[in-house]
């Protein structure tokens, strides 16, 4: 089955693809992952180096580990593949295309092995030394093994020379090994090796040290990947865009906006960033002419916008005063346009067929009986849409024209019914006249179904704009949003070329110390500085909660305003848009934002990849994923194999037709969660677990957060390859970091992200199976789970006795293995729980010696020996010498067995041996397990502290009982094992 990797990449590929490219992602990729997906490539933990180096005895570890340390985290599986992903991309690029199949392999096989001595640090080996062409060839034997060259190239053994070769030489200087007669023999030219696959490979890995575009020209980085593309032959020179900012959907659009211009002019893109693109353009290439692009990407934004609007989707919304317009709306369309799409819209905002607003309207309108009956039998939806689109163009447009209210009258033909100052009653800032003369007009023709209505709304809407235009009544289109997009592209959008004008401290401080003083009514943005113009937030644009206004304001200040820049609300509309959300209702939803950043660079494969997991990722079931996890025995590298997308089976070229094709590619990928939940706890459970996902199987950078603004603006902003900023509670209790490494330093041991992830799937699956409501997951009680769990590893089975008799059933051998291996796994590296889980076991082994049931037992009959032990420590005097206690129990043990059937009694069972022998055999074993009981557990990790080991006697107990099926359960696997061997032998 496919990786999840695999999937993303084998779904975006082109139709074309090169088989061989295709086979590497079939057959070594998965291998990769497994074995480089946890290997620091770049960047990495301070501890964690500190500790590796210090155990190595390096000299100058302090200064070596914060050397690494100062750069930003980057897997080897990422470092590889996006390094592989480049160099491959300039193939069609060389003369003539000129690589054969051999050379092809070569090139995929020498990048994967060209960091071993990452690999090597990873696996905390010594890497072979340059010179120690032996060692450098055995180690290549020794990965090809484990990445599953065989099966990608049966042939790779026969070139190992020429892999190790490339490997060893992919770095420009530092530890090369050029000389083929250091060499074995190889069975491709040497000059072949010099030129192009070295060059290729040298390219791809500069390529991904990038940490932005702007390094081809700001860094040596620029030389040395023009040396290589020089070597190569390739005929164009590298050129890039960056827009160092970051909103989420507005800087995408952006991007990709660029990305749509520059491909006119042949640019490209072989590199994204989280700020932007580096393309390969031709030597002659025309530097794009500022304005003109400028204006072209505000054709792209406000294309993207413009159809969602007159859908009535975004930019307006309605509540108990009629539907109200964003002045975005107004902004990016002339007032002819808007009132000409007002249809739609109306048609869309006005849904309230079952409870129309009309009825009540007039009730509050000074009526006689009879015209309010008259007028009561059409108070329907199609009055209220009428009305609300007479009132709203009033309300923008012709408030100050006196001829608008009888030409409205004339033109729907009911100048009779109603007089213009019967229109203009308002009451609350509604106009209730409107919805009189709504329900005469309808009154005419009650005959019209609601679609030939949508007709009639046209028609006059058309006649409206008409009159307007010729009587020119209709104001000028201003647009302030347009010049605030503008100005923002001229403070951070750059292209290679252009002279950078960067940003306006002063204007933003002036804008900023206005807005602060006491009797300003300017607002300032609240998402953002104060370097563009603000305006204060309506509720049919932002996601969340508009300002709840009251008169508690400061003593002797104005009333406090909350904005929102012109950009910002451009952000929030396209998120509206895109993610089909209603404006002000987000909130209640609790979401929490995923922003996705790559480690470094994205080859544009990937980026396609990341674009398809942002568009179809969908939301975690985790019933199915503790059923999935179960049947593959808690593994937790098995995920990369769980249907994470919404469509699972990989097809080649399934998301690379156009539909796809014309999407935007997320350079900043946002993905959010909601909840039903009313608590922190419901909204954090799935992001958090996500954040790990993609970080580990996708090599991802990850910030999760509640906050409507990217927190980073670039990868390169934050170290570490997970941020989760405002957690839940539970996520402290479980004693988890919040900023996460591949590798981390963790509770006196190093610690890998499946590390934290297999921590937090068992608090899920043992909160899941007994705390949990199915299908209510009952998150608000996972913190209480993960006290007890954290409190005491033995607290796993005494959950998991009370998910059982919630359940009405007693624990079944299956439920024994899978907590016993809970419980191992959740105390690797605490030495207190890995003593606790070891005890319980050994007092199953000791009394089974001489006491056995059957698994289908009761609790109390497996759990007598132990019970009656307890009692008796629990019952004595606390002085009792250790000799005397041991003794007592022995003897009430003794007696209580005596009572028991025979066949419970294994030491009695034995007939080969005398009677006596038996009985004494039995006595000592009771003895044994008596003295364990006394001097192990209640000395040993109690202290001989009776009040605390009352406290604890149920886990205890829960612990044994587990235990003891454990036990059982491998015995009869071991009798299995011997009946099949035996029946083999026959």
């Amino acid at each position: 089955m496919a990786t999840l990797l695999q999937t993303l990449l084998i779904n975006t590929l082109a139709a074309d693809t090169d088989p061989i490219f295709r086979q590497f992602i079939d057959t070594v990729l998965p291998a990769m992952e497994q074995e480089f997906g946890s290997i620091t490539a770049l960047g990495g933990s301070y501890e964690v180096h500190l500790d590796r180096l210090t155990r190595k005895k390096h000299p100058y570890a302090e200064e070596t580990a914060q050397r690494w340390a100062n750069s930003a985290d980057q897997s080897l599986l990422v470092h590889v593949l996006n390094g592989l992903l480049t160099a491959w991309n300039l193939i069609p690029f060389l003369p003539d295309n000129d690589l054969t199949d051999t050379e092809k392999r070569l090139l995929c096989l020498g990048l994967t092995l060209h960091d071993y001595n990452k690999y090597c640090q990873g696996e905390e080996d010594d890497p072979p030394k340059a010179y120690e062409v032996d060692s450098i060839l055995a180690l290549c034997h020794e990965m090809g093994q484990k990445l599953n060259f065989e099966s990608f190239w049966p042939e790779w053994k026969d070139y190992v020379s020429e892999i190790g070769f490339l490997a060893q030489n992919t770095q420009g200087k530092h530890g090369t090994n050029l000389a083929p007669r250091n060499w074995p023999d190889f069975k491709l030219r040497d000059r072949r090796l010099l030129k192009p696959l070295r060059p290729l490979l040298a390219f791809g890995d500069v390529a991904v040290h990038m940490t932005n575009p702007a390094e081809v020209e700001t860094t040596t980085r620029k030389d040395r990947l023009r040396d290589h593309l020089d070597s190569l032959g390739i005929s164009g020179k590298l050129v890039y865009h960056r827009l160092r900012d970051v909103t989420g959907i507005l800087s995408n659009g952006i991007h990709n906006a660029v990305l749509a211009f520059t491909a006119q002019e042949d640019w490209q893109p072989i590199l994204y960033f989280a700020q932007g693109a580096v393309y390969l353009a031709p030597k002659k290439t025309e530097v794009p002419e500022p304005d003109h692009l400028k204006h072209a990407l505000w054709n792209s934004i406000e294309e993207l916008l413009s159809g969602a609007m007159l859908g009535g989707d975004i930019g307006f919304k309605r509540d108990g005063k009629g539907v109200k317009v964003s002045p975005q709306t107004l902004e990016l369309f002339s007032p002819e346009q808007l009132i000409r799409g007002l249809p739609e819209v109306i048609t869309a905002k006005v849904r309230n067929e079952k409870s129309p607003a009309t009825p009540k309207r007039l009730d509050s309108l000074e009526l006689s009986e009879t015209e309010r009956a008259r007028l009561g039998t059409v108070a329907d939806i199609r009055s209220d849409r009428l009305a609300e689109l007479i009132g709203l163009v009033q309300k923008e447009f012709f408030s100050k024209t006196p001829e608008f209210t009888p030409w409205v009258l004339e033109q729907l033909k009911i100048q009779d019914e109603i007089t213009p100052e019967q229109t203009q009653v308002q009451k609350g800032g509604v106009n209730y006249g409107w919805y009189r003369a709504a329900a005469e007009y309808v009154l005419k023709h009650q005959t019209l179904d609601t679609e030939q209505f949508s007709e009639i709304l046209e028609e006059f809407v058309k006649a409206l704009a008409d009159w307007a235009t010729e009587k020119q009544l209709l104001p000028e289109t201003v647009n302030p949003t347009k010049e605030a997009f503008l100005s923002y592209l001229d403070q951070y959008l750059e292209i290679s070329g252009w002279d950078s004008v960067g940003g306006s401290f002063q204007q933003e401080l002036e804008r900023y110390t206005i807005a602060k003083t006491k009797g300003s009514k300017q607002p300032i943005c609240s998402l953002s500085s104060g370097e563009f113009i603000s305006e204060d937030q309506m509720d049919s644009v932002v996601l969340f909660k508009p300002q709840q206004y009251s008169n508690k304001n400061p003593l002797g200040g104005g009333q406090i305003k909350r904005g929102i820049s012109k950009i910002w609300s451009l952000e929030m509309l396209l998120r509206q848009s895109k993610w089909a959300v209603s404006s002000g209702k987000m909130e209640d939803q609790q979401p929490i934002f995923l922003y996705m950043y790559p480690a470094y660079v994205y080859s544009p494969q990937v980026a396609k990849a990341v674009r398809v997991l942002v568009n179809d990722l969908k939301r975690v079931n985790f019933w199915e994923l503790h059923k999935f996890l179960i049947e593959h025995d808690l593994d937790i590298n098995a995920l990369k194999q769980y249907p994470w997308l919404s469509e699972t089976e990989p097809e080649e070229g399934r998301f690379n037709d156009e539909k796809y094709a014309g999407q935007d590619l997320p350079f900043l990928g946002i993905s959010y969660t909601t909840t039903r939940g009313k608590t922190h706890t419901d909204a954090w459970a799935e992001p958090a677990f996500l954040s790990l996902v993609i970080a580990k199987f996708l090599g991802i950078k990850v910030v999760a957060t509640a906050s409507q603004t990217p927190l980073y603006r670039s990868d390169n902003d934050f170290r570490e390859s997970i941020k989760l900023d405002g957690l839940a509670n539970f996520w402290s209790v479980l004693n988890l970091p919040d900023a996460i490494h591949l590798e981390e330093h963790h509770q006196g041991h190093i610690q890998r992200i499946e590390d934290f992830m297999q921590r937090l799937l068992i608090a899920y699956s043992v909160h899941l199976e007994n705390q949990a409501d199915k299908p209510d997951p009952r998150w608000r009680a996972l913190p209480d789970t993960a006290r007890q769990l954290m409190s005491n590893v033995l607290n796993l089975f005494s959950l998991a006795e009370s998910g059982c008799r919630k359940r009405k059933r007693d624990p079944t051998p299956d439920d024994a293995q899978r907590y016993w291996e809970y419980a191992q796994l959740w105390s690797q590296g605490d030495a207190i729980m890995e003593e606790q889980i070891s005890l319980v076991k050994r007092l199953a082994q000791e009394y089974r010696q001489f006491y056995k049931v059957r698994s289908t037992a009761s609790s109390h009959a497996i759990l007598l020996p132990l019970t009656k032990a307890l009692d008796t420590i629990l019952s004595v005097p606390s002085d009792l010498p250790e000799e005397d206690l041991i003794l007592e129990g022995s003897g009430q043990l003794k007696d209580a067995l005596e009572r028991q059937e025979v066949y419970t009694r294994p030491l009695l069972l034995d007939k080969s041996k005398d009677i006596a022998l038996r009985k004494a055999q039995e006595l000592q074993a009771i003895q044994q397990f008596m003295a364990t009981c006394v001097e192990q557990l209640f000395k040993g990790q109690y202290q001989k502290d009776i009040a605390l080991l009352q406290e604890n006697r149920n886990r205890i107990k829960s612990g044994v009982e587990f235990a003891y099926l454990i036990l059982n359960l491998e015995d009869a696997q071991q009798e299995t094992e011997s009946e099949t061997e035996t029946e083999s032998a026959a």
